[in-house]
């Protein structure tokens, strides 16, 4: 019987090549290494110029892990399956142009590296894989991925370095590898083609818009652990972050027929009086009207246009731009649009709050700035474009164009048509089956703004949509769309909107109604006269109050009383507080969406104090510690004060709640400071202070006033809770918040996942993972 050494040199008489033996810490080409009973366990053929994989390669049975990239390999033998104890198999730089089915019987096989290859397609049978944890495929003509794949239970793997791109080009780029669990990336194959990340199907991420910067066009794309180029077809992300099942009824549904979606949103946007309907309507092709009067909820219409001999529908979506309309454009705005930002030549222009605006809730969507009116102010135009498309590299073009003349409207067409590519959603590609539901759905929105969950069931099975887990994810994957509003929510579940416009008018017609401006305070007797009784029947005024509250913009006093921040009275009441001892905490904010400070109100609003609010500030108490919080907005900055005696402990808790809101934001970046104990309009960068207590540094001199000293240690346990005890605590409270929000998330997922994000904002030194699940037994 063959020893693994009598192999060995069959195999060196095969290939006309000597293979050395080599020890673990060498790096070796052309080489093997032994275990302690002589049995080949690591075999190295790289650059060994061969077309065909030996097939006594096959009879070494206690292998872990061939190399063989840097050859000529056409073809992989059916012999590869014998190899039952393999764990990574490497065929990089090879010109595989398919894989044999027996590649599923590698079953301990953990690490499958092809990238670089001629593979058109992959085996069903890659799925059989069942401790497969990474699978690189970039570099192939692969343009879709086999359903099978979904089973493989690819995981994190943590061998490598964090790239510095990450660290130097995004927005705290190790806090969003937190976010998302990609624990490690790699920044460094030797032809420099960027990033690779680890991430699981099964997670759904709130802020998926960060895992693209991760991702831009120059890098690789990370699909569930799978690494892959760019033109392969994926399922969209809306897909892949409802998880496996959902990315299986996707693959299943697409056998049959797809097509393109060839539909998107035209999202105008910009200041009160700019001019957005009347562009809107040159669009459409419709007269202009010099009385145009302004838009108080939104006007949404559809222009359809011919590319590239495909008929494409925008549905354009004209908001209107008064102040207290901002700060619902979250639920609204979409990351898959085109968004045109319109400006009036005879006013001073907002252009950088704007275009932050769309950046914070549009993401990457491509931009157009249109310069309206310039037949009255001809020599208007931005200064310095080409450092502002530098800073905003969304902004595709400007333009400048007069509605009431229609000089430049052609060009805004042209400019139009060539953004189109790069609008991601245009080529979201449908299965044909969910493409008649939707076709069905918008016949059927024509006639009404709402239909029973039974009703779309019905429409799901009689084309052809019958296993109940498809029809829920069709459903969910409208809604990510924003072509429907659905719910899983027990109040919202049975109505289903099948017209968004219905909805956003509602909303919009509450928060701008004259009888509560200034209060803040709702009835519900008001819907009654707001809203028009035919198209807003009392049977929804319940499902429009729920919405609400779900998308933060208001709570409840009672059962028919509720309040909204953002109508609360301008100026600040009579109250006392206790500023000269108070912890004072800013957050500083590049852009402060006004919507912030309202989904604080609302989550914090058990904690007012003697109603002590106002639109831009609020007095919250914390009973069981008797400490007192005085929360302000001041122009991008929100500061806060607190008294009591656990003053840093409650400032945990608000933090906390804080940095979950923005979890769902893009692009968001905050300063966090200290204010100096005894002279606290002086601040100090919080991390700042945190790099120099690690650095060994125990002072810290304030540059406005050198001659004052302050013991850093001392400084940061302003903020930090020292322990255990106390952390628990406020876990406590902010289970309680939790709990009021009705999330449709595990409470404990839901606070693990906001402090990996910020694993020093309960104190350094603690293991809050460990407190949660304390906290989960008793």
């Amino acid at each position: 019987m063959s020893t693994d050494l009598d192999i060995i040199k069959q195999l060196e008489q095969t290939i006309g090549k000597k293979l050395t033996l080599t020890n673990w810490d060498e790096v070796y080409w052309s080489g093997y290494q032994l275990n302690n009973q002589q049995q080949v366990i690591h075999l190295d053929l790289t650059y060994c110029q061969l077309s065909y994989l030996p097939k006594e390669i096959g009879q070494l049975r206690n292998l872990k892990v061939l190399r063989f990239q840097h050859n000529k390999l056409t073809q992989l033998p059916r012999e590869i399956g014998q190899l039952d104890n393999l764990e990574e198999l490497i065929l990089e730089w090879n010109k595989l142009t398919q894989l044999p089915k027996e590649i599923g019987q590698l079953s301990k096989l953990e690490r499958l590296f092809l990238k670089w290859n001629k593979l058109t397609q992959l085996p069903k049978e890659i799925g059989q894989l069942s401790k497969l944890k990474l699978l690189d495929l970039e570099r192939n003509k692969l343009e879709e991925l086999p359903e099978e794949i979904i089973h493989l239970n690819l995981e994190i793997y943590d061998d490598f370095e964090i790239s510095e791109y990450v660290n130097e080009h995004t927005d705290d780029g190790r806090k969003f590898l937190a976010e998302m669990e990609i624990e490690t990336v790699w920044d460094g194959d030797e032809c420099g083609h960027g990033i690779i990340g680890f991430v699981s199907y099964g997670e759904y991420y709130e802020s998926r818009a960060d895992l693209d910067d991760l991702i831009e066009d120059e890098f690789k794309f990370v699909y569930g652990g799978v690494y892959v180029d760019r033109d392969v077809r994926l399922p969209p992300y809306e897909i892949i972050a409802q998880g496996k099942e959902a990315i299986a009824n996707y693959y299943k549904a697409l056998k049959s027929a797809e097509k393109p979606l060839n539909e998107s949103k035209l999202i105008l946007i910009g200041d009160g009086g700019s001019g957005k309907t009347s562009l809107m309507k040159r669009l459409l092709g419709l007269n202009f009207n010099p009385q145009e009067s302004q838009t108080h909820c939104i006007n949404i219409n559809t222009l359809t246009l011919q590319h590239n001999g495909n008929e494409i529908k925008l549905h354009c979506w004209d908001f209107g731009g008064q102040q207290i309309m901002h700060a619902t454009h979250q639920f609204f705005l979409s990351k898959r649009s085109l968004y045109l930002l319109v400006l009036d030549s005879r006013r001073e222009t907002q252009v950088d709050y704007w275009l932050k605006h769309i950046q914070t809730f549009g993401k990457n969507a491509p931009v157009i700035i249109v310069i309206n009116k310039i037949d009255e102010n001809p020599h208007f135009d931005l200064p310095q474009q080409r450092q502002l498309k530098k800073r905003y590299p969304n902004l595709k073009h400007i333009s400048r164009i007069s509605c009431a003349t229609q000089q430049g409207m052609s060009e805004l067409q042209r400019l139009i048509q060539n953004t189109l590519p790069d609008i991601e959603l245009l080529n979201t590609v449908f299965p044909a089956k969910w493409f008649k539901v939707k076709t069905a759905i918008t016949e059927q929105a024509e006639k009404t703004n709402f239909t029973s969950y039974e009703h779309y069931v019905d429409i799901c099975q009689a084309n052809g949509i019958t296993k109940e887990s498809e029809q829920n994810t069709l459903i969910n994957f409208l809604h990510d769309l924003g072509l429907v509003n659905h719910f899983q929510d027990r109040w919202l579940r049975e109505t289903n909107v099948i017209n968004p416009q219905w909805l956003t008018e509602a909303v919009y017609t509450i928060i701008n109604a004259p009888q509560l401006a200034g209060t803040g305070k709702l009835h519900r007797e008001h819907l009654t006269s707001l809203l028009d009784n035919a198209t807003y029947p009392v049977r929804k005024h319940d499902y429009i109050i729920e919405l609400m509250k779900k998308f933060e913009l208001c709570y409840a006093l009672n059962d028919n009383e509720y309040l909204l921040p953002d109508l609360f009275p301008t100026q600040e009441p009579d109250f006392e507080f206790d500023d000269e001892h108070a912890l004072h905490f800013i957050l500083e904010y590049e852009f402060l969406p006004k919507s912030i400070f309202t989904r604080f109100i609302v989550r914090m609003h058990r904690d007012i104090l003697d109603n002590t609010y106002w639109r831009n500030g609020v007095l919250l108490r914390e009973c069981a510690c008797d400490t007192i919080a005085l929360v302000e907005i001041d122009s991008n900055r929100l500061v806060l004060q607190i008294t009591g005696s656990q003053k840093r402990e409650y400032l945990a808790i608000l933090l906390f709640i804080l940095k979950d809101i923005h979890r769902s934001f893009s692009h968001l970046n905050v300063t966090e400071k200290i204010g100096l104990p005894d002279e606290p309009q002086l601040t100090v960068n919080h991390d700042y202070l945190l790099k120099l207590a690690q650095n060994g540094h125990r002072e810290y001199l304030p540059p406005e006033k050198p001659e004052k000293s302050y013991k850093i240690m001392d400084l940061l346990g302003l903020v930090a809770p020292p322990s255990e005890t106390e952390t628990m605590q406020m876990l406590q409270k902010i289970l309680s918040i939790l709990e009021a929000q009705d999330i449709e998330q595990d409470l404990f997922d839901h606070i693990d996942e906001v402090v990996k994000v910020n694993p020093g904002m309960f104190g350094l030194s603690l293991d809050v993972n460990a407190l949660v699940k304390k906290l989960l037994r008793k």
